[in-house]
C-alpha cells in the first residue's frame, strides 16, 4: 500500500515538471508588424493623423504606422513592392499598381477635392495653349484632364506638348517656364495662384474625377483580416472626429508633422466621406458609384496604352470591412 501511494507521489510530481517545464518553454507571442500606410500633404489624409494621435487605432487593437511621402506618386513602387501596406490613393493608381500586385479597394477617404490645370498669366484661353508645354503625371487618369481640356477648345494632343510631371512641382515649373500649363491640386494650386498663375481648366469647382481610395495589398486584407476591420472602424471614427473638430485637427496635424500651423490649411472644397457616404459610393446601383467610376477609369487607361485590359471592379472593391 505504502509502496503504490509512494509511486503515485513520484508519478505526480514528474507530471507536475513536465506541465511546469511546457509552460516555462512555450514560445512568446510575436506581436504583429505595424500597417503601412501611405499618407502625403493632403487635407484629407490627415484622418489617417487624427486616428493615430487620438489614439483610435490602439482603441480598436491595431498598430498602424503612418509613412509620409513628400512626393505622391513615389508611393506607387512602394506599395506595388510591399515596402508599405497601403495608401490613400486614386482608383486609376491603383488599378495602375493593381498590374504589379494585387490591390483591395475597401473604403473611400474623400471626394478629391478641386483638381486642376493651371497655367502662366500671359494665357487666358486653352486655345493660347496651342504649341505649348502642359506637365502632367503620364500614364495616369490625370491625363484624362488635359484631354478633356483640349477637347473643349476642339484641340487635340498633337497641338501642345506634353510632358511627366509632378503636382508638387507646379509653382516652380511655371515660374522658370519649363511649362506653360501644368495639372495640380491643393495644396500646391492656392501655392500656384499665388504666385500669379490662373485655373485654365476646369472652372467648375463642382468637378470631381478622381475621389480617393482606402487600399491594402490583398495579400495583407487575407492575412490581417481583424486588422482591415479594426483600421477601418478607427478610420471612421477618427473622420466624424475631425469633421466634429476642424481646427484642432490642423493643430495636431501640425505637431506631428513638426510644422507651423499656417503650412495646414483646410481645403474648403474637399468633401471627408463619412461611413454613410461610403455605403452610398457602394451602391452598384448608383449610377455615380464607385464601381462605375473604376469602370470610366479603367477604360480611359486602357486608351492610352497604360494598362491592357480591362478590371473586374467587383474582384478590385470591397466593402465588406466596412463597420
Amino acid at each position: 500500500m505504502k509502496k503504490n501511494l509512494f509511486l503515485k507521489t513520484i508519478m505526480l510530481f514528474v507530471i507536475m515538471n513536465i506541465l511546469v517545464a511546457c509552460t516555462a518553454f512555450q514560445p512568446e507571442e510575436v506581436a504583429a508588424e505595424p500597417i503601412r500606410v501611405e499618407f502625403t500633404q493632403w487635407w484629407g489624409d490627415y484622418t489617417l493623423i487624427i486616428a493615430q494621435e487620438k489614439g483610435f487605432f490602439e482603441k480598436y487593437g491595431v498598430v498602424v504606422e503612418p509613412v509620409y511621402y513628400e512626393v505622391f506618386s513615389d508611393t506607387y513602387p512602394d506599395l506595388a513592392s510591399g515596402q508599405i501596406d497601403g495608401a490613400l490613393i486614386a482608383v486609376g493608381d491603383i488599378i495602375n499598381i493593381n498590374r504589379s500586385a494585387n490591390m483591395k479597394i475597401l473604403a473611400i477617404s474623400d471626394d478629391g477635392s478641386f483638381m486642376s490645370i493651371m497655367a502662366r498669366p500671359e494665357i487666358n484661353t486653352v486655345e493660347d495653349l496651342k504649341g505649348k508645354t502642359i506637365g502632367v503625371l503620364i500614364g495616369t487618369q490625370y491625363e484624362l484632364m488635359v484631354s478633356e481640356m483640349l477637347r473643349s477648345a476642339n484641340m487635340e494632343a498633337d497641338d501642345v506638348n506634353v510632358v511627366a510631371m509632378n503636382p508638387e512641382d507646379a509653382s516652380v515649373a511655371l515660374r522658370n517656364n519649363r511649362v506653360q500649363a501644368v495639372f495640380t491640386w491643393e495644396p500646391f494650386l492656392s501655392d500656384a495662384i499665388l504666385d500669379g498663375n490662373k485655373v485654365i481648366y476646369p472652372t467648375d469647382r463642382s468637378l470631381r474625377l478622381f475621389p480617393d481610395m482606402i487600399v491594402f495589398r490583398e495579400s495583407l486584407v487575407e492575412e490581417r483580416p481583424d486588422d482591415i476591420k479594426a483600421f477601418l472602424q478607427a478610420w471612421f471614427e477618427a473622420v466624424d472626429y475631425r469633421l466634429q473638430n476642424p481646427q484642432e485637427t490642423r493643430s495636431i496635424v501640425a505637431n506631428y508633422l513638426g510644422i507651423d500651423i499656417e503650412k495646414v490649411q483646410p481645403d474648403d472644397n474637399l468633401k471627408i466621406l463619412t461611413l454613410d457616404d461610403n455605403k452610398a459610393f457602394f451602391n452598384i446601383e448608383n449610377e455615380n458609384s464607385v464601381y462605375a467610376i473604376a469602370k470610366i477609369t479603367s477604360e480611359y487607361l486602357i486608351s492610352i496604352g497604360a494598362v491592357a485590359q480591362q478590371i473586374d471592379p467587383l474582384e478590385l472593391l470591397d466593402p465588406s470591412y466596412l463597420p
